[in-house]
């Protein structure tokens, strides 16, 4: 029988390099649509550029997107793990542009930043500048976490998300936006 849900979407912007924390991300929203779903009358929906985007001309790619994907969020999750991504003409990379967006646009947001050791190849100590870079300049407005690994993350993951959805919920309880 159909019924009516609140439907809230989360964005997942990260480099090429996080399909494992995409896979706990998507598996940690599946579990909160079993676990809260039917008594809170919401779903979370995982969302991202690769699932929901299409192709289309007419402007900057990442503004494309901002539009297409980026801008229908509720919730906004960047991950970053050895790579930072490609510069947007506007930020440093398209998941930075996706953040700053996010959080001018008053979306909730969540960063996750993998703890590595600084390596010792120059490429990848340029990408690790780079994201260290990105990770100083969000501190100063924001809080973020950072994780070990896919467990320790997984776990954070399942915390916040639920602390999110209770605020939306609370929120949309109220009528508040």
């Amino acid at each position: 029988m159909p019924e009516q849900v609140l439907l809230f979407r989360v964005f997942v912007g990260a480099p090429s390099d996080v399909d494992e924390a995409h896979d706990v991300i998507r598996g940690q929203i599946e579990q909160w649509n079993r676990d809260h779903g039917p008594l809170s009358g919401a779903r979370v929906e995982f969302t991202n550029w690769r699932t929901h985007s299409h192709p289309a001309a007419g402007g900057r790619p990442q503004a494309l997107l901002n539009k297409q994907v980026v801008d229908q969020c509720d919730i906004m999750v960047g991950i970053f793990n050895a790579r930072f991504g490609s510069p947007t003409g506007v930020a440093d990379s398209g998941t930075e542009e996706e953040i700053r967006r996010s959080i001018q646009h008053g979306k909730k947001v969540m960063v996750y930043f993998a703890n590595r050791p600084t390596p010792k190849q120059s490429k990848a100590r340029d990408e690790f500048a780079r994201i260290e870079k990105f990770k100083g300049r969000l501190g100063k407005s924001a809080i973020y976490h950072t994780y070990t690994d896919m467990p320790t993350f997984e776990a954070a993951f399942r915390q916040h998300l639920a602390g999110v959805m209770n605020e939306l919920l609370a929120k949309h309880k109220t009528g508040l936006k």
